[in-house]
């Protein structure tokens, strides 16, 4: 038989190359880049000295992965930083959390079908005459909101615009906290779970007055999910959505949502009836 004119040498030497590829990529597919927002994200995702310090999805998405099958990479960026290195594909193979509507990753990232938790938006208040459940906007005529800085609250956009409120905007949850404490401002409107964490951590003092409003007439309860690389594997989506109802069986949802919020809060994990 006649040699193909390329030294067995050369093809031993190109042969181990490619395993080594193969099985680096293999290697770098077992590692799951988890993104997370540097300010404002507490309780979902606690950082302190731009390191990730846990939080509500911090722990769920480690205790998806937990076990030999993958590795998790937390990786910190500001909100804007984070969004830019997803855009620029800079970030491989990453993972993070996401509502629909939110549209974070633009095309970049897939959602898994299995939710983690439901949110719910309360107004926080000290005021006495305000109704235990807002339904419509109008109940809301000549009311001072406190409302974070840059984020998204759907209906009230309208309402702001239009003059039926007025938007106090602040950067911190503590100060906004505090305003309605003392009385300087009508209400504050955020998700309840973020509320809590922060009435219990942030030393605010005299909140005997708070009252926690139904807010859910007016921003509608949503989930939210794990939002995945497109690069991932349907597979790998997967894999996910199972974990998380197996967590949620076995209670560890539940049991991580406690150790931040407290066990009177409650949330909807089971997502069979709407809150």
């Amino acid at each position: 038989m006649r040699n193909s004119g390329v030294p067995s040498r050369l093809l031993i030497w190109g042969a181990g190359l490619a395993l080594i590829f193969l099985v680096g990529n293999a290697q770098a597919a077992r590692k799951v880049t988890y993104l997370i927002v540097e300010d404002k994200a507490h309780p979902f995702q606690i950082v302190q000295g731009s390191e990730s310090r846990g939080g509500i999805i911090s722990d769920m998405v480690d205790a998806i992965f937990a076990g030999d099958e993958y590795t998790v990479d937390h990786q910190v960026y500001p909100i804007n930083r984070l969004r830019q290195v997803v855009a620029k594909e800079q970030v491989n193979f990453w993972v993070a959390y996401e509502a629909v509507h939110w549209h974070t990753f633009g095309n970049q990232g897939l959602m898994v079908e299995e939710p983690l938790f439901n949110t719910r938006h309360v107004l926080l208040t000290c005021r006495e005459d305000i109704p235990d459940r807002i339904t419509r906007l109008e109940q809301l005529r000549g009311l001072n909101l406190v409302m974070l800085r840059g984020f998204d609250y759907q209906a009230l956009d309208s309402a702001i615009e239009g003059g039926l409120i007025a938007e106090v905007p602040i950067d911190r949850y503590e100060a906004g906290i505090q305003l309605v404490a003392m009385g300087r401002t009508d209400g504050f409107v955020e998700m309840e779970s973020r509320l809590k964490y922060h009435v219990r951590t942030s030393g605010v003092g005299n909140t005997d007055c708070l009252r926690w409003i139904d807010f859910s007439a007016i921003i509608p309860n949503f989930p939210l999910y794990i939002s995945v690389d497109i690069d991932w594997p349907p597979a790998f989506r997967d894999f996910i959505a199972q974990r998380i109802r197996t967590l949620r069986a076995s209670g560890e949802l539940e049991r991580i949502m406690d150790h931040y919020l407290g066990s009177d809060y409650s949330p909807n994990l089971g997502f069979g009836t709407a809150e």
